[in-house]
């Protein structure tokens, strides 16, 4: 359902936004006691790197970017407010509900909290309205664009899955009885996994569909029934044997029109705007200035 998801290259501005504000603020904090002599947090063949040092590179690598987000967010809620734009919580959900559902392990790795990422979420879709509040779109061609792409708006049962590679049968059932002795999965998974790709998280793959090609018919028997927290016997896959971890499940859904409505007009709308979609679009209307200068 391709349509209904949100934009992939939206999500990974997420997650860089994210990155770059968790960074500016951990060092921010750290930042925070009396000036007097210089504070040293590292030391090169004796020439020592200090906390100014620090927090000046760190400004010059990511303190425009860093502005250029708290002046985005200013805007999109300056301008919200002013034509009295709004997105309720519900779209919210939806959106992160769906984000859950196409996740991958390296997107894991890198979102933040629920909280955070709703927070991001909401404005992207204030901009998406800002950017097509001037587009009217007929109820008819919602209806009609909703009925010809139903099936996109179906979402099957996924289920959130690790995995955890050995090379013979033997290994694998010295795994299984240290899951059965109380060992941490994950954990497992980083020290004795072959595969390279899922090792390093932990063996995570992401929320995966078994109505897909993605699994052998066998694995997809063995997970079926799993409840969150278990684990499968070892699989024979390729020239190893691999025991998949369910983490959590995420239940089939099926959205309406009434649902999607907002979602379907904002998509038609954008095709019809030549405004780009990013909050540097308004800033002339709301007469921004910055430390940068002139808006590039």
């Amino acid at each position: 359902m391709g349509e209904m998801r949100i934009k992939r290259s939206v999500l990974m501005g997420i997650i860089g936004l994210l990155l770059v504000t968790n960074l500016i603020t951990l060092v921010w904090n750290w930042s925070s006691g009396k000036i007097g002599t210089p504070e040293v947090v590292a030391s090169v063949g004796g020439e020592s790197v200090t906390r100014e040092d620090w927090l000046y590179a760190l400004e010059q690598q990511h303190g425009k970017e860093e502005l250029r987000a708290l002046v985005n967010q200013k805007v999109i809620d300056h301008l919200a407010k002013k034509y009295d734009i709004s997105v309720s919580d519900k779209e919210v959900e939806q959106e992160y509900y769906l984000i859950q559902s196409v996740y991958d392990a390296y997107d894991e790795e890198n979102l933040e909290d629920e909280e955070t990422l709703k927070k991001q979420i909401k404005s992207e879709l204030l901009l998406e309205e800002l950017i097509t509040k001037d587009v009217q779109v007929p109820e008819k061609e919602l209806k009609k664009f909703y009925t010809k792409n139903e099936d996109q708006y179906s979402i099957s049962k996924m289920y959130r899955l690790k995995q955890l590679k050995v090379a013979g049968r033997t290994e694998a059932e010295q795994v299984l009885e240290e899951l059965d002795a109380g060992s941490n999965f994950e954990a497992l998974a980083m020290e004795r996994s072959t595969d390279e790709q899922s090792a390093h998280l932990g063996g995570d793959l992401g929320y995966v569909p078994l109505d897909g090609d993605i699994l052998s018919s066998t694995a997809k028997s063995e997970i079926e029934p799993l409840s969150p927290g278990e684990w499968t016997a070892p699989i024979q896959q390729d020239s190893g044997y691999v025991i998949y971890y369910l983490d959590d499940i995420l239940k089939e859904r099926h959205f309406s029109f009434k649902d999607v409505k907002s979602q379907i007009r904002r998509q038609i709308a954008l095709e019809q705007v030549e405004t780009p979609l990013k909050p540097e679009s308004f800033w002339d209307e709301v007469n921004v200035e910055w430390f940068y200068g002139k808006q590039e």
